[in-house]
C-alpha cells in the first residue's frame, strides 16, 4: 500500500470530495501551451489599467524593510479604509483576499450538519469554505432577470442555517438587489442566529443608484459582515489583501482565529496608498463604464443575450457551442471565462478590458460568428 492510499485513507471525507476552484487560466499557461504572443487576459475581473502609481510607489519605498514582520492589526490601514465609510478601525478586519475572511466566517460558525444558504451560480469559494469545514451548501438559482432570490432563500432557511451568502453584485451575472429589497430581506430573517455574509468584491464599479451600501447597514440588529476587495477596481489582486466591515464584537471573535500577519507589509502599503488615489479610481471606473456599453451594444448585435451588469464583466449566452467558443478565442490569444464551472454551460463572461482589448475580443467573436453562422 502506498503512502498516497494509507494517507487518503484518514484524511477527512468530506476534503476529498471537494472540487478544486477553477481559476481564469493565466497569460503564461495560454502561452505555453499553444505558443500565443500578446495574450489579452480577459477572464478573471482584474483591472487592465494596473494598479495606482501611488501604490506601486509606495510598496517600492517598503521593498528595503522587507525582512520585518507588519504590524499584524494593521491599524494604520484599518483605520484608513473605516474613515471611508464613516466608521471606526474597530469595524474592519484585514484578509488574505476577501476569500479568507470568507474562510474565518465558516470557521467560527459551520462544522458537520451545519449549512450555508448561497446562490447555485455564484462565487464558488462559498461552497469551498463551506465544506471545508463539513458544512452543507444549500444552493439558491437565481430568479428574475438572473438576479439573487431572495424569496427563495428566506424560504430555505432552517434551525440549521448558520451562514448565508450574498454578492451584490453578484459574479458571474452582474445583477444587484435593490436597497428596498435587501432590508426587507434582513428584516425578515427569522434567526438572530444567522450570519449574512454580504459580499460587495464590485461595488465600486456599480452605476444603478438603488444599490444599497452594505457599509450603512452592520450597524443594525442582523448580523452582517460586508467583503471589499483591493482585487478589482483597485488593480492590486496580486497582492491578496481585502476587508470585512461588521460589528467590533464580530470582528473580535474572527480575529481569534485569524492567522497573525495575513496582511502583508506590501499589501498593506499599496492598499493603504491605492485607496487615496482618487484619479485611478476615477479613470478605472470610467474605462469599465465605456467598455460595458461597447461590449453590451456589439455582443447584442450579434445576436447573443446579454445581462445587464453593474459590475466590470459582462454575461452573456452562446448557447451549446459556448465550449467552442471559448477555444476559439484562446487560439486567438484572447482569455475569457467559459462558465460551466458556474453551472452556467452555456454562457461566457468576458471582463472589461481597455479599448483596444475590447475591440479585438469583438473582431475574434465576430470571426467565430462569421465562418460558423448560427450558434444555438
Amino acid at each position: 500500500m502506498g503512502v498516497q492510499t494509507m494517507l487518503m485513507e484518514v484524511i477527512k471525507k468530506h476534503i476529498a470530495s471537494i472540487p478544486p476552484y477553477v481559476p481564469g487560466k493565466p497569460v503564461a499557461e495560454l502561452e505555453r501551451e499553444m505558443g500565443v504572443r500578446g495574450a489579452i487576459k480577459m477572464a478573471s475581473n482584474e483591472n487592465p489599467l494596473g494598479p495606482s502609481p501611488s501604490a506601486m510607489e509606495s510598496i517600492r519605498d517598503l521593498l528595503s524593510t522587507c525582512h520585518i514582520y507588519p504590524e499584524s492589526s494593521a491599524p494604520v490601514l484599518r483605520e484608513a479604509i473605516a474613515s471611508v465609510f464613516d466608521l471606526s478601525a474597530e469595524n474592519v478586519i484585514l484578509g488574505n483576499g476577501s476569500d479568507e475572511i470568507m474562510q474565518l466566517c465558516a470557521h467560527i460558525l459551520i462544522g458537520p450538519g451545519d449549512q450555508a444558504i448561497m446562490p447555485t451560480n455564484s462565487f464558488s469559494m462559498y461552497r469551498i469554505v463551506v465544506e471545508s469545514f463539513g458544512g452543507e451548501p444549500i444552493k439558491v438559482p437565481l430568479g428574475k432577470d438572473y438576479g439573487l432570490d431572495l424569496s427563495k432563500t428566506r424560504e430555505l432557511i432552517t434551525d440549521r442555517t448558520r451562514i448565508i451568502f450574498l454578492a451584490n453584485p453578484n459574479s458571474p451575472t452582474g445583477t444587484i438587489v435593490t436597497s428596498h429589497a435587501l432590508k426587507s430581506f434582513l428584516a425578515d430573517l427569522p434567526s438572530q442566529k444567522i450570519l449574512v455574509i454580504l459580499d460587495e468584491a464590485y461595488r465600486e464599479f456599480v452605476r444603478e443608484p438603488s444599490c444599497p451600501e452594505g457599509s450603512q447597514l452592520i450597524m443594525g440588529n442582523v448580523p452582517l459582515i460586508v467583503l471589499r476587495t483591493f482585487s478589482k477596481i483597485y488593480g492590486l489582486a496580486g497582492l491578496r489583501i481585502g476587508y470585512g466591515l461588521a460589528q467590533p464584537w464580530l470582528i473580535e471573535i474572527l480575529n481569534r482565529v485569524r492567522a497573525p500577519f495575513n496582511a502583508n507589509s506590501l499589501a498593506q502599503a499599496g492598499a493603504l496608498a491605492a485607496l487615496t488615489d482618487t484619479d485611478h479610481l476615477r479613470r478605472s471606473r470610467e474605462l469599465v463604464w465605456s467598455g460595458l456599453d461597447y461590449l453590451s451594444v456589439e455582443l447584442t448585435s450579434l445576436g447573443f443575450h446579454v445581462i445587464p451588469s453593474q459590475a466590470n464583466f459582462l454575461c452573456f449566452c452562446i448557447g451549446s457551442r459556448a465550449r467552442d467558443v471559448y477555444e476559439y478565442l484562446l487560439r486567438k490569444g484572447i482569455i475569457v471565462r467559459h462558465l460551466a464551472s458556474f453551472g452556467m454551460e452555456d454562457w461566457i463572461r468576458v471582463t472589461v478590458g481597455k479599448t483596444e482589448h475590447n475591440e479585438a475580443f469583438i473582431k475574434a467573436l465576430s470571426g467565430f460568428v462569421r465562418d460558423h453562422g448560427e450558434l444555438r
